[in-house]
């Protein structure tokens, strides 16, 4: 807030006190009055001062007197004082009234208009150097913020540089083509150059080329400028060796980029074994489903063979021995001995289709489902419905996973889902085919989802993994539980040798 400078004027004479107050009303000051020198003394106690009009002749303490008792106690705000006199005085006097810190001499009677100018260009003087003296404190205030700024920055700069040697990865700054401008120790010992080295280098120099960076020089730029931005790359070691790297930028400033950088060839070498071991254990995995499948066929085809044939001849056998009999007790229990072969005979016909469907190989998929589907709604009391989409044929591999996987899921759904109705749906999307059996029972928990006790659910995945798709199981939106495959449509269609029979 702007406040009007102070302006004593000190006179005994009331007129002309009242004169001099009318006349310095068109200055913009505060008027101190004061009708002695002892009030004006009094008044001006502890008040910043712009002027002091004080007439010479004043009973008690003269004119020359308050000048010098006013500024007594200003050592640096010392108060410019106009003297009011009624005569010319001698050189003396005026001596007296300069050395007591006039700054200017007014003959009685005066001009109102001189007095006015005069008046302003000392409140002038007054307002410029309140100007600089404001600006003044607003200098030193600024200039202790900037040393108090300098100070944070310089510390802020040492807990940088601190970070930057201290940090447990590789820090490098670079510039837009990634040209090494600043390095930390870390950053040496991934790469094995030497500060100085390095400092003469960038990424394109140690980065061997991959999908990322086809054109290291020009690709790097543009990676740089996709921030913030990483990726992984093989790099060239000072001791000729290829080693993995992971690169993290981010902006410092326009043309500076702050990268992270982090040795990853041990993760990478684990990551292959990792990729390599799981290879051998879906190759294993796939080798002992055949010769389970194999197996299977072999066993079904002793039981339709052999144990089926001996059945129908003990039938046979049955029904002659029958012929030659009249006691009706033992007829009785001839018939009840043909029908439990008739069922034991049918056992193994189900027995034989599960194990290994002849369906399958004669007449496809489709009618596979169809008629497993029928058996089993029929076998547990629930409904199934079908939709195949006509015009998908697969090889017979194909074919078989995919009925082993509907053939777990239904025997998940008779355990444990207490269903009353199952849909089935095979269908093309895209590039794709997608497999899924949903049911409306209890649905499943996620506890069986993720157990590694659920073998059923993980063989699902091994088979749906085996034809390089994917495998989901989920609850319902509303109740129950789906099972969903989807895999490419690609080499799995028709052809004749599956290498199963």
């Amino acid at each position: 807030m702007n406040h009007k400078p102070n302006l004593l004027i000190v006179d005994d004479i009331k007129i002309n006190l009242f004169l001099l107050e009318s006349i310095l009303k068109k200055v913009d000051v505060n008027l101190v009055k004061a009708s002695s020198g002892f009030e004006a003394l009094e008044k001006s106690e502890g008040l910043e001062l712009a002027l002091a009009i004080v007439d010479v002749r004043m009973p008690g303490m003269d004119g020359f007197e308050v000048a010098v008792k006013l500024n007594e106690k200003r050592l640096e705000d010392k108060v410019p004082v106009i003297f009011l006199t009624a005569n010319h005085g001698n050189e003396t006097e005026i001596f007296q009234g300069y050395n007591s810190g006039a700054v200017d001499y007014i003959i009685k009677p005066f001009s109102a208009d001189i007095l006015v100018s005069k008046v302003k260009v000392f409140i002038d003087l007054f307002n410029q150097k309140q100007t600089i003296i404001r600006n003044t404190k607003l200098l030193i205030e600024s200039s202790e913020e900037l040393n108090r700024v300098n100070a944070a920055l310089k510390m802020s700069e040492e807990k940088y540089r601190s970070y930057i040697e201290h940090a447990p990865h590789g820090v490098l700054i670079t510039d837009e083509k990634g040209k090494f401008l600043d390095i930390n120790q870390s950053a040496c010992e991934i790469t094995g150059f030497s500060p100085n080295e390095l400092l003469g280098m960038s990424f394109p120099d140690i980065i061997i080329q991959n999908k990322i960076l086809k054109d290291k020089n020009e690709d790097f730029s543009n990676f740089l400028s996709q921030i913030p931005a990483k990726f992984e790359s093989i790099f060239n070691h000072k001791n000729n060796s290829k080693r993995w790297i992971s690169i993290e930028t981010t902006k410092l400033n326009e043309g500076k980029y702050l990268c992270f950088t982090q040795d990853i060839t041990s993760r990478k070498r684990a990551e292959q074994e990792l990729h390599c071991s799981l290879q051998q254990l879906h190759q294993l995995t796939q080798h002992i489903e055949e010769v389970r499948e194999n197996e299977r066929v072999v066993i079904a085809r002793e039981l339709h063979d052999d144990l089926g044939q001996a059945l129908t001849a003990v039938k046979i056998d049955l029904g002659i021995i029958k012929q030659s009999i009249t006691d009706q007790n033992v007829i009785l229990k001839i018939d009840k001995l043909s029908g439990l072969v008739r069922e034991t005979i049918h056992t193994v016909q189900r027995l034989t289709s599960e194990l290994r469907p002849q369906i399958i190989d004669d007449l496809g998929l489709e009618a596979t489902i169809e008629w497993y589907t029928g058996e089993f709604a029929e076998r547990n009391r629930l409904s199934v419905f079908c939709h195949l989409e006509p015009e998908l044929s697969f090889n017979p591999t194909t074919s078989l996973t995919i009925f082993r996987i509907m053939q777990e899921s239904l025997t998940n759904i008779s355990r444990y889902a207490k269903a009353s109705r199952v849909d089935i749906e095979l269908v093309k999307s895209d590039e794709n085919v997608e497999f899924s059996i949903a049911d409306d029972g209890i649905g499943i928990v996620e506890s069986e989802v993720t157990s590694k006790k659920s073998f059923g659910i993980i063989g699902m995945k091994e088979r749906a993994a085996s034809l390089g798709g994917t495998f989901e199981i989920s609850r319902g939106k509303g109740k129950g539980t789906i099972v969903k495959i989807c895999f490419p449509l690609t080499n799995t269609t028709k052809h004749e040798n599956s290498g199963l029979r």
